[in-house]
């Protein structure tokens, strides 16, 4: 794991830990475990009114990753104010597309466009990048 936090925050008992700048990285095993670790690392890092929905989107593009994509995925996480943006990384190159949702599944894209203010996909050399970003609200 990598992590960059603190930038700009300033010196005071009284942080305010919604201003705080954050950068971590997490690669996970394809173990159905990591999706849990995903969700710890988020809990131990994102705050604000927003940490149920960063939860949720990150579950979901793990999963994604874990049941669609190739080699170990790689969380990361980079905001502070009111944005944050997820990005998880494997190495199959073939983007994720939404499909019509049913009893098979096709449920979790939707679900992450509907809680971003934004949401994509990239090749990358070595895969791809599945990612999104999400703004506090007020």
């Amino acid at each position: 794991m990598r992590l960059v936090a603190g930038e700009g925050v300033p010196d005071s008992a009284w942080v305010d830990t919604f201003a705080v700048r954050y950068d971590v990285e997490l690669r996970l095993s394809r173990d159905p475990a990591s999706v849990g670790a995903a969700r710890e690392l988020v809990r131990s890092t994102v705050t604000g009114p927003w940490l149920d929905d960063v939860v949720l989107v990150v579950s979901e593009l793990v999963t994604n990753a874990l049941l669609h994509g190739s080699g170990n995925p790689v969380l990361r996480l980079c905001g502070g104010g009111n944005r944050v943006r997820v990005e998880v990384q494997d190495t199959n190159p073939v983007l994720p597309e939404i499909r019509e949702s049913g009893q098979d599944g096709g449920w979790g894209l939707p679900m992450v466009e509907r809680l971003s203010k934004e949401w994509g996909a990239s090749t990358v050399p070595g895969g791809k990048i599945v990612w999104c970003e999400l703004v506090a609200a007020g």
